[in-house]
């Protein structure tokens, strides 16, 4: 059997939050590349830091708004753009498929030379199935020249002691070429856009998707439009007929979930506090309005936390408290504390736009 692995892969850290998910996804894939990147200034590079998207009126649809894949045009869109703009050239395939499943574009031997060939660089293949629990994994190693792979994903389980978070498993997929949608793997190093301009270019970036009037491939609300049409479902859905007690809690968890990926995705605004903090220091002419962003951030972010702290649960009393809508009201009044607050951090990096006359 002819086997090789990445070495020394940490793991994937996983607490229930798909947005948290994908920012530590590609933190561990660019460690393992030894692209240098902390997790703070990748969670604002890959827009995760200020990611919200909902689709209003549909809470099946919205189920994984909070994902990466819900800001872009095109899965993978904003992890290539990344990559493109640290300094890397990369290969983007999209595994098309006729009506039976079979490969029409590429055929699997292809796929084995560039999933070896990247392993045997030391260079993780990010990618997508469609039977994985999480939209994206990593590929980082191979058995029989490619035959198999190995992923790194992170799984739900039992939290471990003194925390929530839930581990990270390595496996072997034997049938990948039945399942495999698309994958990135990394070719070589480019020069990096300079960071002042990248600063400038994901702030406009950021800002255009606060202000997006129009929907992400037709459903997808995005920033300031999502933030109303979460809380106007938050409020106004018709939950009297959902019973206290029914034999499969997971209809419960389904039909509530959908408000804590929205939660989710409030919560990561604190995720690039550090990395912006650190750009008000490094640029003194941006500081009034980066500690001003900071702040608003900081106190948006905590949003993300509230619905628990006032008793709110998908089971007995909590769910009950649920149903009842003057209590989610409340929960739709903070909401609207929150979104001004990122608002107000929107209009400071637009500030800073306009002082470089962008």
């Amino acid at each position: 059997m002819n086997r090789k692995i990445i070495p020394n892969i940490p793991d994937i850290g996983y607490d229930g939050n798909e947005t948290d998910y994908s920012v530590n996804l590609l933190t561990t894939a660019f460690s393992i590349a030894g692209i240098e990147m902390d997790r703070a200034e990748l969670a604002f590079y890959s827009g995760m830091a200020n990611h919200f998207c909902w689709i209003e009126g549909n809470w099946i649809g919205s189920r994984g708004c909070e994902c990466f894949g819900c800001i872009n045009e095109t899965p993978f869109q904003e992890e290539l753009r990344l990559l493109k703009t640290i300094g890397w050239s990369a290969k983007y395939v999209v595994v098309n498929r006729d009506k039976d499943g079979a490969m029409l574009n590429i055929d699997g031997e292809q796929i084995k030379r560039d999933f070896v060939e990247s392993i045997d660089k030391g260079y993780p293949i990010l990618s997508r199935f469609k039977t994985f629990q999480h939209k994206q994994s990593i590929i980082i190693g191979y058995e029989d020249d490619g035959d198999k792979i190995v992923c790194k994903a992170a799984i739900e389980g039992t939290p471990s002691e003194g925390g929530d978070h839930r581990g990270a498993e390595t496996f072997v997929h034997e049938n990948w070429q039945d399942i495999i949608l698309d994958y990135i793997v990394l070719k070589e190093r480019l020069e990096p856009v300079p960071e002042r301009r990248r600063i400038l270019e994901q702030l406009k970036l950021i800002t255009g998707r606060a202000r997006r009037a129009d929907k992400i491939r037709g459903e997808i609300s995005s920033g300031f439009a999502a933030w109303e049409a979460y809380l106007h479902m938050l409020e106004h859905e018709d939950l009297s007929s959902l019973p206290l007690n029914i034999p499969d809690k997971d209809s419960v968890n389904l039909r509530l979930g959908i408000y804590c990926d929205g939660l989710c995705q409030i919560w990561e605004r604190h995720a690039a506090l550090d990395y912006l903090r650190s750009l008000g220091v490094k640029y003194p002419e941006w500081r009034e309005e980066l500690n001003t962003a900071v702040a608003a951030l900081d106190e948006c972010s905590k949003y993300g936390g509230f619905l628990w702290t006032q008793g709110f649960a998908f089971e007995g009393e909590g769910l009950e408290k649920f149903r009842d809508p003057a209590a989610r009201k409340i929960l739709a009044d903070e909401g609207r504390k929150a979104m001004r607050k990122d608002i107000e951090a929107i209009e400071q990096f637009e500030k800073i736009l306009k002082k470089e006359r962008i």
